[in-house]
């Protein structure tokens, strides 16, 4: 993987390329106009094996199931209608704290889950 720039600062925002129309000043970091919280997304929970869900029922949520999203001053974790932690959101998830601090509530769908050979869970998630 390289760079897709020609080498020259005009690469750059911020500065001026001449033999491209525009004023050259680029967009800055952040403001691609895409806000996150309001996208929906699919994720696969981890850690549903050690979670509470799994520790109280030796289960996972059925197919069709809801679940929301919740945050526990450590992690993000996807939960259900009770408040049952079902698996942790991954990492690159991690964004979803500043939008729940913002007020944004998430519904889920499981959309796959099995219990063998591993507790897996699959959800479809909105922004409400």
């Amino acid at each position: 993987m390289g760079s897709s720039g020609s080498g020259r600062f005009s690469d750059y925002p911020g500065t001026k390329a001449k033999e491209v129309a525009g004023d050259g000043t680029g967009v800055a970091g952040g403001a691609s106009g895409v806000d996150k919280c309001k996208q929906a997304f699919h994720v696969l929970l981890d850690d549903v094996g050690n979670s509470d869900f799994y520790s109280q029922f030796n289960n996972v949520p059925a197919v069709g199931d809801q679940l929301g999203i919740l945050f526990d001053k450590k992690r993000v974790f996807a939960v259900d209608v009770n408040g049952v932690k079902v698996g942790a959101l991954p990492t690159s998830f991690n964004y979803l704290v500043e939008c729940l601090e913002d007020g944004v509530t998430y519904v889920g769908l499981v959309s796959s889950s099995a219990v063998s050979p591993v507790p897996t869970v699959a959800a479809d998630f909105a922004p409400q």
